[in-house]
């Protein structure tokens, strides 16, 4: 009898890749999930009989060599081991065959190259891809939830939410994930990082752990260390590059990247965590993007965090903490073995680069329940993720003398609101309750003293970045109380009225002096540009409230502001014979509205008008006008239209032609970007229908 050959097979990749939910990537080949079979057939020289015998070889290949690091072989079987690789014939007796094809639940994700050996010779079957299965129970990433499976790791679709946490700002972006050649984007960034140039083997042998790979990936995303995917920038300055505000997806970024072999300037928290989601999610991790308003940054990890202002109400930058107006992070669901069930569900993990984990910029997987029970001592940096949304706030002031004191501590005015977008829906889910305790109740205070014991610090401790100094707190009873109001939503051309309102707390006359103080800031609050300043003296008589209004005219702040819209307002009120109080407020100016619109239905392969329309505001003109559009599934590539000049009090309306090329609903993007409005977003779901 003749040896036994393969001459022909078939990957059934249209079947494979429907029951494995990866029929989506626009990537060609076959994509199947680890833990679950698939199938081929085989077609032979000859029949097949009951004593033939095949050995199949899968060898993973790396993107950057094309070498195998990893090798699982198996012999064909008629009852294959339980999660292991193997694989099952179909009958003998015919010169085709059906072969079932298993994986384990705990594979090792990548590419692979998959080879049979029969005493014919060795033949070369074709390649395949294995992804994190979330449809699995055996794997680590399990989610039984349906509707949160196609949320989490099927959606291209996110709202990144910014703004302030009295009103929130949903931001449109397009993941992307099953768009052209992502997937082996991501298998490139794998192969990218620090871990693998140092150790090939070592690290992929590791893949088959979400948790080694959110902390490989959250280091490759930034390139502080690696030459990674983006480049942060909190400036306020991105002429070399693109302003982290105009992109309105990953798609773009990781193609220049892979393109150019270079960071992509420029990015800012909520860049890197779309870029990070969308790697995520084409290798089937499930993952959201998280918001955390008045966001701590501890640099020196003391769980509080000292902010310096002058007499003046001025900020004083000590280069180390830090309250950011927002933080946008990453979660990741899986179990965490190493930590033990209790500590399973989302993870925690950030690509923004803050502060070094193990010598370079990583952040995570922190378990989030770690972090709402006080587990600061709990892998990955859960200390810090604590603080960000839990730590105490001390207001210094510095003295033109150097004298330091104290005016304000804040026990609840860490993380505000921590959100994410709602599973299936367009609108925001409020999950603060799922990071902390509720602010002020005695389970919140118990926990926030389990995490300073841990950490080795003594509740109400405060270091001063000035040496020798000691700071000088006014009576614990406060004698006046305060608050900044902003009067009504400006947007941007508005004048501003701030107005502080003081008040006596006490039976006894108050000389009080307000300085008052707004500065033109990026969200982050690191670069600070002046607006306006202001002192008044004030005198309250006992029990008496006063208003004073400051008035910031669009004259002032128009050349001060920065992309982000915001100014922050802050007053250092000095009351005659008890110290300091200090308020402060952040003024978010709105964008005007875009507006699109679909004129028609959309279809599969036909083109499809869309009409974009905004209206400029001002009494001047606005010019350097550019818009640019994006949908997965909508558009091939980025479409941008120079649009020049707007003129005063004008409407202005455009036209994109759309080639739709996918079935489904789908989002376009929309952006405009100009020298007075700093990139107004909009978008729209369209419903495309398959071609008849």
């Amino acid at each position: 009898m003749a040896a036994l050959q393969v001459i022909n097979f078939d990957l059934q990749i249209s079947d494979n890749r429907g029951a494995h939910h990866t029929d989506s990537y626009l990537n060609g080949g076959l994509i199947v999930r680890r833990g679950n079979p698939f199938n081929m057939s085989l077609v032979f020289n000859r029949q097949v009989t009951a004593q033939d015998r095949m050995q199949f070889t899968a060898r993973l290949v790396t993107s950057d060599t094309g070498n195998s690091l990893l090798e699982n072989t198996f012999s064909d079987s008629s009852s294959p081991q339980t999660n292991s690789w193997g694989a099952q014939r179909g009958a003998s007796g015919s010169d085709s065959m059906k072969m079932t094809f298993f994986t384990p639940s705990n594979a090792v994700i990548g590419r692979y190259a998959l080879q049979v050996q029969t005493n014919g010779g060795i033949t070369k079957i074709g390649e395949f891809i294995l992804l994190f299965n979330t449809w699995n129970s055996g794997d680590t990433v399990y989610l039984a939830d349906q509707s949160e499976r196609e949320e989490y790791v099927l959606s291209e679709f996110g709202l990144i939410y910014m703004g302030e946490p009295a009103s929130p700002i949903p931001v449109p972006w397009n993941y992307g994930q099953f768009q052209d050649n992502i997937l082996n984007i991501a298998l490139a960034l794998m192969d990218s990082t620090l871990t693998y140039r140092r150790n090939p083997s070592e690290d992929v042998r590791r893949r088959n752990d979400p948790l080694y790979l959110c902390r490989t990936l959250s280091a490759i995303v930034n390139s502080r260390d690696d030459n990674g995917v983006v480049m942060g920038n909190w400036s306020g300055e991105y002429s070399e590059g693109t302003s982290p505000s105009s992109w309105t997806g990953s798609t773009q970024i990781l193609r220049k990247w892979y393109q150019e072999h270079q960071p992509v300037k420029y990015g800012q928290c909520w860049v890197f965590a779309g870029v990070l989601c969308t790697v995520s999610r084409a290798l089937g991790l499930p993952c959201r993007v998280i918001t955390n308003y008045s966001s701590a940054h501890d640099s020196n990890s003391n769980l509080s965090v000292e902010s310096y202002y002058s007499v003046s109400g001025d900020p004083i930058d000590k280069g180390g903490d830090s309250i950011w107006n927002f933080h946008c992070w990453n979660e990741s669901w899986f179990q965490r073995n190493d930590l033990g069930t209790t500590y399973s569900g989302w993870q925690i993990w950030d690509s923004t680069p803050q502060e070094m984990s193990d010598g370079i910029f990583q952040l995570g997987p922190a378990s989030q329940r770690a972090v709402k029970e006080g587990d600061v001592d709990k892998s990955y940096d859960t200390r810090f993720v604590y603080s960000e949304v839990n730590a105490d706030v001390n207001v210094l002031i510095e003295h033109n003398d150097g004298k330091v004191t104290k005016a304000n501590t804040y026990t609840a005015s860490v993380g505000l609101l921590i959100c994410t977008k709602a599973v299936g829906r367009n609108s925001l889910n409020n999950i603060t309750q799922d990071y902390k305790y509720g602010e002020g109740t005695a389970q919140e205070r118990e926990v926030n003293n389990k995490a300073l014991r841990l950490t080795n610090v003594a509740p109400g401790f405060i270091p001063l970045s000035a040496a020798g100094s000691s700071a000088i707190a006014p009576s614990s009873e406060p004698e006046v109380s305060g608050e900044i109001n902003i009067k009504g939503t400006p947007i941007v051309g508005d004048d501003i009225n701030a107005i502080l309102t003081l008040k006596n707390l006490t039976s006894e006359s108050k000389n009080i002096t307000a300085n008052l103080n707004a500065t033109a800031i990026v969200y982050n609050r690191l670069v600070r540009r002046p607006v306006l300043s202001n002192s008044v003296v004030i005198q309250l008589g006992p029990n008496e409230e006063q208003t004073v209004t400051l008035q910031i005219l669009y004259s002032h702040y128009e050349k001060a502001l920065t992309t982000d819209n915001m100014i922050y307002v802050s007053s250092v009120c000095q009351v005659e014979g008890w110290g300091e109080l200090f308020v402060e407020a952040t003024v978010i100016l709105q964008n005007p509205p875009l507006y699109i619109k679909a004129l028609g239905p959309a279809v599969v392969g036909h083109p499809l008008p869309v009409e974009v329309t905004f209206t400029n505001p001002l009494s001047v003109p606005v010019t350097d006008c550019v818009l640019t559009a994006e949908g997965s599934g909508l558009t091939q590539e980025m479409l941008v239209k120079n649009i020049g000049v707007l003129e005063p009090k004008k409407e202005t309306v455009v036209g994109l032609d759309l080639t739709p090329f996918v079935p489904g609903t789908k989002q376009l993007l929309v952006n405009l970007t100009c020298e007075r409005f700093h990139d107004v977003k909009g978008f729209i779901d369209i419903n495309v229908e398959k071609s008849s």
